[in-house]
Order: structure tokens, then C-alpha cells, then sequence
């Protein structure tokens, strides 16, 4: 499994994000339901979180801010990009000239498989409905064959875990999590204006009932690692 983790880019490269959101993986599981069972529902995986790296086994890598800077557990945006992101160049080709077409040419991070990183996240569904999923794409560049992830393990957790774990929020709902005070946010959070530490992002509402992906809306959100001020 390559991942691109679509974020945007500069120039010709298609920089990946370095954790999945939840509604890309909420749009992936339920786009490989409705392939396996012909039933479109938005629902069954609308309560998901955030998915962050495991590597080798050790801890979950969860986000937060350090002087400014994004980090995944300890280690900073910069030095996860150097050591587990790649890059992959393509173009396309002139029939004519074999030379490549103008404006053609670009580039695409990819987090790759190499780096023993497992994907580990929280869903609040039905158990069964997980069981008929085998495997996902995920990602914005699945067209070039990136992107396949496996389920390797469901774990069940109670109630009471399922929504704190170590006194910070883990999952509500597939953009965002309800608002608690000092807390740093492992899901998106709609911004109301709350005092927070961290970013803004514009995030899009897809609608996958006409066959393609279509925007219904967009509004901003704290992104995940932010922290939320106690003060009004």
C-alpha cells in the first residue's frame, strides 16, 4: 500500500498528507460497501475518527503542536516527510514525438509500504458491516493503482473508551468532535469562533450518490493536534 493522502500542492507536486482524515477513510469504507453490497449509506460510517500512524508496532502517533510546528507523537512534520514519504514522477507522452506533453509532467508523495506503518483509527458501526470489507482505496490518486489499504484487526472497546481515552476526545463524528476545553483534537473541529492553538483548513462535503464525487459544501475546521483554549 502507497498512500496520497491528498492535501493540495504547489507547482507539479501532489503533496500527501501524513495522517487520514476521517472523512477520507469514512468516503473509502463506504465507497467498498456499496460495491460489495450494492447499498449506498452514508450513515454506517459517519462516526469515525481521525486515522494516525503506527510504526513497528509501537505507540499510535497522535498529533499535536510544538512551537508552532506539527508533530505526530514526537516526531515533527519535516522529519516524518524525510524519513517515510517518497516521491513518484510521472508524464505523460506525445504519440506523435514520444516526447512528453507540455505541462504534463508531476510529481506525487506517497507515504510507502516499506515503512512497517499500520493505519489505526476508531469507527462506531456495526461490526458486521466492517466484516464485509476486505480492503479499501484510499487517497486522490487510486487512478495510478496507489492507495490499497487491508484490514488486519477490529478491536472492540466500550462505550466510556470509545469516546476519552486519556482524557482527550477520540471520535464523534466523520469531520469533527464535540467541543471540550483544553484538549488537543485527534478529529477536525468545526470552528465557531472558539480560542484555540493550531490551524484552520477548509474541509468539503462530498456527495457519492450521482456516481462521481460532487461537493455539497465546505466550511472551516480546527485541525487535528490544535488545542482549545479555556478561556471565552
Amino acid at each position: 500500500m502507497s498512500d496520497n493522502i491528498g492535501q493540495g500542492g504547489w507547482g507539479v507536486v501532489n503533496e500527501t498528507r501524513i495522517f487520514i482524515p476521517g472523512i477520507t477513510m469514512w468516503g473509502a469504507l463506504t465507497n467498498a460497501y456499496f460495491k460489495e453490497k450494492n447499498v449506498y449509506d452514508e450513515h454506517i460510517f459517519e462516526q469515525i475518527s481521525c486515522f494516525y500512524p503506527r510504526i513497528e508496532g509501537k505507540d499510535i502517533l497522535y498529533p499535536n503542536y510544538k512551537n508552532g510546528e506539527f508533530y505526530l507523537g514526537d516526531i515533527s512534520e519535516s522529519e516524518f516527510r524525510q524519513k517515510y514519504v517518497k516521491s513518484f514522477t510521472s508524464t505523460a507522452i506525445n504519440p506523435t514525438s514520444l516526447n512528453a506533453k507540455d505541462e504534463s509532467l508531476h510529481e506525487i508523495d506517497l507515504i510507502y509500504p516499506d515503512n512497517n506503518i499500520e493505519w489505526v483509527g476508531y469507527i462506531k458501526c456495526e461490526k458486521k458491516c466492517l466484516k464485509e470489507i476486505k480492503e479499501i482505496h484510499i487517497g486522490g490518486d487510486v487512478r495510478y493503482g496507489f492507495g490499497l489499504m487491508k484490514k488486519t484487526k477490529i478491536k472492540r472497546i466500550y462505550k466510556n473508551r470509545f469516546l476519552l481515552k486519556k482524557g482527550q476526545y477520540i471520535i464523534l463524528h466523520r469531520y469533527s468532535n464535540v467541543f471540550l476545553k483544553k484538549i488537543k483534537l485527534k478529529n477536525y473541529l468545526e470552528f465557531n469562533n472558539q480560542k484555540f492553538e493550531g490551524e484552520l483548513e477548509i474541509l468539503p462535503e462530498f456527495d457519492f450518490t450521482k456516481g462521481q464525487k460532487t461537493i455539497k459544501n465546505a466550511k472551516y475546521y480546527i485541525t487535528p493536534g490544535s488545542k482549545i483554549s479555556n478561556k471565552n
